[in-house]
């Protein structure tokens, strides 16, 4: 009996330094990201993207360029195939559609909040406390990738990758609830852009029309019995 107890308190001490151990090199890993990303104020890059359902079939392709200005402006500006912008200033969220000439415009805190937006967007993100974080090794030197899931349960994503290279974001990679993911690489990095005060500002042209949704949520409270 004395030895099976023996066996019992060794296997149990050996699960709890293994489980202590793997908690550590999580938050490793998440200080390093944190790390990483406070080097990150400014970004302009182009980008390349592809979005694939559950069985690996391509939805979509689209080409453009991306400018960052945290905390919370940011333009994403798809060239190809089909024109469209999407415009953070640090209050609104508008997405302009070229082809079909429309512009609707949320608020920006709630359209952000639980997307991997959030994470290079926002002025601080405490990632040790609201994401789980692993490095994976990867077959370069002087790349680092890390894998990340929301602690929150709304989170409207289930994995994100991010991959850099010294202190560059060069590609990202989400997978969401429904079995899509989208995949982005970023080149022509630079990290000093240098954007005027303006730069992220947005006014909608006369002849397009806006859709605004930025009521929508305090109306339908209104509206509650």
């Amino acid at each position: 009996m004395k030895t099976l107890f023996e066996q019992a308190v060794r296997i149990l001490t050996l699960g709890i330094s293994l489980l202590v151990a793997s908690l550590n090199v999580q938050a490793d890993a998440a200080h390093k990201l944190q790390e990483k990303l406070k080097n990150i104020s400014s970004y302009k890059a182009s980008f390349s993207q592809e979005i694939r359902d559950e069985f690996n079939t391509v939805l979509d392709s689209s080409s453009g360029y991306f400018e960052l200005q945290r905390p919370k402006q940011f333009r994403w500006i798809v060239v190809d195939p089909y024109e469209q912008e999407i415009v953070a200033d640090g209050e609104n969220l508008w997405q302009f559609d070229r082809d079909i000439e429309q512009i609707n415009v949320s608020e920006l805190t709630a359209s952000l909040e639980t997307t991997p937006a959030a994470i290079l967007t926002k002025d601080q993100v405490d990632i040790v406390d609201n994401y789980n974080v692993a490095e994976i090794a990867t077959s370069r030197d002087d790349t680092t990738l890390f894998q990340l899931s929301s602690k929150a349960e709304d989170s409207l994503f289930e994995r994100l990758l991010m991959e850099f290279e010294g202190e560059q974001l060069i590609a990202l990679q989400v997978s969401d609830n429904l079995g899509q993911t989208t995949s982005i690489e970023f080149s022509e990095i630079n990290l000093d852009p240098g954007f005027a005060s303006d730069h992220f500002a947005f006014s909608p042209p006369e002849d397009i029309d806006v859709i605004d949704n930025r009521n929508k949520v305090a109306d339908n409270a209104k509206d509650e019995p």
